[in-house]
């Protein structure tokens, strides 16, 4: 028997709460454990099991969008975002154990939960704000701006109930982070610049006169809705806007846009943006800010193709990254 494996046995044994001492475990003998457990249930599959979980696992199962399409309108829309002074990043399919259940308001049920101290991405804006984080960490520049593009393929835990989504999906994201500036600065300036770059990145996409843009606010400060609209002015003209003071998650604070597709008495959720507190919790610096922001590239190619084909009733209005 593995030395690790005896070890852990002769820890927990006569445990009455197994589940608690195996979580007491210090990280390194418990991914020891669950390395070997699963290298010795590896060993018992058969060639037929396996072509049977292709079949019947979601998570596994190839999604049904056109991937040529899909790659060239991440190709595409990174470009973009490097004209607009954001980064690409090619992140890792890996992050680190906790991503988004440590800093946001995530189910680690809803994450795809790996070994060795990781997790499959269910979210890259969480990656990005790791990275810069990491950076700000060593850099020490409070002047410092760091602003990142994405795409990603994402993994989610949760089942949908909708055919037309699937476990693992495409999505663009950009991220930026910075100290506090006074006077809401910051986060007028990000969201603006956010929005100008999906705004314009879906309208190549879709008609102008089909997409509604609203705003979500979380604050009593009228100083910050007032600098907001007066900011958002003249972006606004033309487009169709809404404002509410109704958030849909806890995800956000301060403000949040949303970007909706609406055709046929229906709205359909293409992408939004706003600002976290992940950086700050991860910095432990309530000055710092971080804004996010994320269209679902399947759901865009999806609904171009149904637009095309006049068919967008096939779709309900939910939607995900």
């Amino acid at each position: 028997m593995n030395k690790i494996v005896q070890k852990i046995r002769d820890k927990i044994s006569g445990s009455e709460d197994i589940l608690k001492a195996l979580k007491d475990l210090p990280n390194s003998e418990l991914h020891s454990f669950l390395l070997e457990l699963f290298r010795q249930k590896s060993v018992d599959i058969s060639p037929t099991e396996l072509l049977i979980q292709f079949k019947n696992n979601r998570f596994v199962t190839p999604a049904d969008t056109e991937i040529v399409r899909i790659k060239q309108t991440e190709l595409e829309w990174l470009v973009h975002a490097r004209k607009n002074h954001f980064q690409p990043v090619n992140l890792s399919p890996l992050a680190p154990f906790g991503s988004c259940s440590a800093i946001a308001h995530v189910d680690q049920n809803n994450v795809i939960s790996s070994l060795r101290g990781t997790e499959i991405v269910s979210d890259a804006t969480n990656v990005l704000a790791l990275k810069i984080a990491d950076e700000f960490q060593k850099a020490n520049d409070k002047k410092l701006v760091l602003k990142y593009a994405t795409t990603h393929r994402h993994v989610r835990g949760q089942y949908f109930s909708n055919p037309n989504y699937s476990a693992h999906f495409s999505v663009f994201c950009l991220a930026s982070g910075g100290f506090d500036t006074g006077n809401y600065g910051f986060e007028i300036d990000q969201m603006n610049e956010h929005l100008s770059i999906l705004y314009r990145l879906l309208s190549q996409r879709f008609d102008e006169k089909d997409l509604l843009i609203r705003f979500y606010t979380r604050t009593r400060s009228e100083h910050f809705k007032s600098q907001f609209k007066n900011s958002t002015a003249q972006f606004r003209k033309g487009k169709q806007v809404e404002f509410t003071e109704e958030f849909e998650n806890k995800y956000y604070s301060t403000i949040q846009f949303k970007i909706f597709l609406k055709k046929d008495n229906q709205e359909i959720d293409l992408g939004d943006g706003g600002m976290v507190d992940w950086t700050q919790k991860l910095l432990g610096n309530r000055k710092h800010r971080l804004f996010i922001s994320g269209i679902g590239l399947e759901l865009v190619e999806k609904y171009c193709f149904l637009i095309i084909f006049n068919s967008l009733s096939a779709f309900s209005v939910s939607s995900v990254w």
